[in-house]
């Protein structure tokens, strides 16, 4: 399983809601307790950095970003492996 698909697990069900950024790690390392904290960015499953994930900055971005270190999450959630 990826990053990826595990930030879909983790935030499936939570489409619309709000989180800020020590939420969405809490939440993810709740569940995959073998994910690396370092793993856990909300940016890059959202607009993106230098290590993005390749959804960043597309429609099948996990987030969008509010504002610095707060994130909502989006409605399209979809595993890396779907169209």
């Amino acid at each position: 399983m990826t990053n990826h698909d595990m930030f879909v697990e983790t935030f499936r069900g939570r489409e619309g809601q709000i989180f800020s950024t020590k939420q969405i790690i809490f939440l993810c390392s709740a569940k995959f307790l073998q994910m690396e904290k370092g793993s856990m960015l909300p940016n890059d499953h959202a607009q993106g950095n230098k290590s993005a994930c390749r959804c960043a900055r597309t429609s099948k971005r996990i987030f969008d970003r509010i504002k610095r270190g707060v994130y909502k999450v989006r409605p399209n959630l979809q595993l890396m492996g779907l169209p």
